[in-house]
């Protein structure tokens, strides 16, 4: 099996788990009786301290206080996040393309391509939210709340593609979420520019919304492909 193929099902030497070692284990255990920790609490006190820098912190983030009407705001704070959302977006793609590259493709998989296209894509929409936001009277350099919340969820995903240890699967499977929540988003954007009453904007944003929509329609075959050829490997094994 190639190994553009392979996830984390593929044998190897796992030594991280304590089945096997049962002295270790037993130390282990002995060691956290022993050595008791230097604070009391658990997690109900865990939670009281969460539960009070919630109510004590502020926002996520703010609007800016300039001059832009009122019904435009939550537009521009979605706006905002898909601006954001599509330039890592694009750059998810250049790692997956240098995935691609260093794996070679697999039977039902993505062509390069496919992925060049993808990504030239996801720039393409980057582009467009950066656009309506100036047609909003906005400024496309700010940091919008929605924004800032997706850049700290989307972070794990971007560890994914860069990782060495990550193969061409692997990164298809993590940026599968990042497709999923991408067309979500713009799904809501859509509903919430509709009360904006132009027809021309709504138009592009669902129409951006439904290329995401054939993202994910690809992914989901790239990966059935994957699991395919992953099944036949193991009953070969076998």
């Amino acid at each position: 099996m190639k190994r553009q193929a392979e996830n984390s099902t593929t044998p190897g030497n796992n030594h991280t788990g304590l089945a096997p070692h049962p002295k270790e284990r037993e130390d282990m255990v002995q060691g956290a009786r022993e050595f008791r920790p230097t604070s009391s609490g658990g997690p109900d006190e865990i939670a009281r301290v969460r539960i009070a820098y919630a109510r004590a912190g502020g926002p996520h983030g703010t609007m800016s206080a300039a001059s832009v009407d009122a019904a435009r705001i939550p537009v521009l704070d979605k706006l905002g996040a898909r601006l954001q959302f599509e330039r890592t977006g694009t750059r998810l793609y250049e790692a997956l393309i240098s995935k691609l590259d260093a794996y070679g493709e697999f039977d039902g998989g993505p062509s390069r391509h496919q992925l060049v296209e993808i990504r030239d894509q996801e720039h393409a929409h980057a582009l467009l939210a950066q656009e309506l936001i100036r047609t909003l009277g906005g400024d496309p350099t700010m940091v919008t709340p929605c924004a800032s919340l997706q850049a700290t969820a989307s972070r794990g995903i971007v560890d994914v593609l860069v990782d060495p240890r990550t193969s061409l699967i692997d990164c298809l499977e993590a940026i599968l979420a990042a497709e999923l929540v991408d067309q979500d988003s713009w799904a809501a954007l859509a509903r919430s520019a509709e009360p904006l009453g132009d027809a021309g904007m709504t138009a592009k944003i669902v129409q951006a919304q439904q290329t995401e929509v054939q993202h994910l329609k690809k992914l989901r075959g790239w990966l059935e492909a994957a699991d395919r050829i992953r099944a036949k490997a193991a009953t070969e094994v076998h």
